[in-house]
């Protein structure tokens, strides 16, 4: 009996203490190589959460960081779809962070390719 409760604690607490947001969804896709320029960045989260900074950063010999300015996105979502910035061809990484529900800061990054 006391296993079963043991596992029983384990696996409800498991579920109600993992409460970050994370990304299901991110356009431009990782790891992709597009012939056009994506039209937008796209973030989609489990949950909602705060976007806090974007930045796109061209790899190249002087990496080139391109800031996304945020001020219209300040309420929490679970999508949010910004404009692409105006790049050119290349490799390219987007780093995000976000403010999860439960007050911790998530990140991620997505790498792409434009021919």
């Amino acid at each position: 009996m006391f296993k079963i409760i043991l596992t029983l604690l384990f696996i409800f607490n498991s579920n109600i203490t993992y409460s970050h947001s994370q990304l299901t969804d991110i356009l431009p896709k990782d790891n992709i190589i597009y012939t056009k320029i994506p039209p937008k960045i796209e973030l989609t989260f489990r949950s909602k959460v705060k976007l806090i900074k974007i930045d796109l950063n061209q790899k190249s010999g002087e990496n080139k960081k391109i800031k996304i300015n945020l001020n219209s996105y300040k309420e929490r979502s679970k999508k949010f779809i910004l404009p692409m910035p105006n790049i050119t061809s290349g490799k390219y990484n987007i780093f995000w962070r976000a403010l999860s529900p439960d007050g911790h800061i998530i990140k991620g990054k997505s790498e792409f390719e434009v021919k």
